[in-house]
């Protein structure tokens, strides 16, 4: 592989990290990392190739085969990255108030609040 065909690899691995896909620990047989994004595990290489934008920009962006673009949401959007952490925040928040229900240590018990008490709270500030 010469240098050019790595830079590109390395661009579209951050262009992917760039826009809120999750690395993943497992790698593809070409041996580039595994990514999660919008809900789908990806190879940042073999999945996307590189198309141009419309004419009105002069970036290039990813796109998949399927020619569904992926770019960074709209400003006036909520950014997918953004939903995704409030997403977190609530699951680990149920997971913890799971967990109240069979805790009889009363230490447990209070740190397992608070950590509910500060998710809420984030969440809150979120939504401003």
């Amino acid at each position: 592989m010469n240098e050019k065909e790595t830079n590109d690899k390395l661009q579209r691995i951050t262009k992917l990290l760039e826009i809120g896909g999750t690395m993943l620990a497992n790698h593809h047989e070409c041996g580039a990392p595994m990514f999660r994004y919008q809900g789908k595990v990806v190879c940042p290489v073999c999945d996307f190739q590189e198309k141009p934008e419309p004419a009105r920009e002069s970036k290039r962006a990813l796109e998949s085969p399927k020619s569904a673009r992926i770019q960074k949401p709209e400003p006036e959007q909520e950014p997918d990255d953004l939903q995704s952490i409030k997403r977190i925040i609530q699951a680990k928040i149920q997971d913890i108030a799971a967990g109240l229900e069979d805790e009889t240590d009363l230490h447990r018990m209070k740190d397992k609040l608070d950590c509910i008490e500060q998710g809420i709270k984030i969440l809150k500030l979120l939504q401003e």
